[in-house]
């Protein structure tokens, strides 16, 4: 049905431009589009789809809840999947994500990565324990290549759209303590945090850690704002400035709307 791609593309239009401007997704991007998708899955009597809406929208909650991804973003993966549950055979939001993530690791490994060397803060030192993890997972991932290459579920052509991202993913994961430190973790004082703010945990004391006991959450909200408060702490770590996703999430819809052979092989789209 056309109405539901221009529905889709219109929205991640949409985010992608007001992401960029304000670092915000609004409600009035999703919410339509989210009740547009559901009322066409009712009339239409579209359980699965509607069901696989509901899905993305609560494991987006979970990554929200845990500071993984922004409320904006769920919300917008949540739309995509009630508005264009299947395409070609496939579950549209799938190839979207696989996109989305590909898309964004290669353009911020690259940029972030020139950054740390132009500014002159490229500690590998400091970077020990990525760069570790990234040499284990990069072992990793070539073995599981090897496998699914020797196996024929994957094409070489496949194959490459993702081991090529995923190199640039490995680059981010080695680098990923400087480039937070440097670009993205700020110190905030407590009357000065905003709503939703993203708790830059890797940097809050351990003192703190202990003391406030959140266990998986990493978002600020009034209540934890009360609780550093009563328990008189001043001033505590967050990340801002982190990268716009909204334009990824639209360079997945495109791609997976113009070129689906790319992941054939991997959703078995045409």
């Amino acid at each position: 049905m056309i109405f539901r791609e221009i529905a889709v593309i219109l929205a991640g239009v949409l985010g992608a431009w007001t992401d960029l401007k304000t670092g915000e997704i609004p409600d009035w991007i999703t919410y339509p589009l989210i009740a547009f998708g559901i009322i066409l899955g009712l009339l239409e009597a579209n359980w699965i789809g509607l069901g696989s809406g509901a899905l993305v929208f609560g494991i987006g909650y979970l990554l929200y809840y845990t500071g993984k991804i922004g409320g904006g973003d769920v919300k917008l993966f949540a739309g995509i999947a009630f508005a264009l549950p299947f395409y070609i055979g496939v579950v549209f939001i799938l190839p979207v994500l696989l996109y989305s993530a590909l898309t964004a690791v290669v353009f911020l490994s690259v940029f972030y990565t020139v950054k740390l060397i132009r500014l002159k803060k490229l500690d590998l030192n400091e970077n020990r324990q990525g760069i570790f993890n990234a040499i284990i997972v990069g072992i990793a991932l070539i073995a599981y290549f090897w496998i699914m290459l020797n196996s024929g579920f994957f094409q070489m052509q496949n194959a490459l759209v993702l081991a090529i991202p995923m190199f640039f993913a490995l680059i981010f994961m080695a680098l990923e303590k400087s480039i937070r430190k440097n670009f993205f973790a700020k110190t905030i004082k407590i009357k000065d945090l905003e709503e939703d703010e993203l708790i830059a945990w890797d940097f809050l004391p351990e003192k703190t850690k202990k003391l406030l006991d959140l266990k998986f959450k990493r978002i600020i909200d009034e209540k934890l704002k009360a609780e550093l408060k009563k328990e008189k702490i001043s001033e505590i770590p967050v990340y801002r400035d982190l990268p716009r996703f909204a334009p990824f999430i639209l360079a997945g819809i495109v791609l997976t709307i113009l070129r689906p052979e790319l992941v054939a092989g991997i959703f078995k789209i045409g």
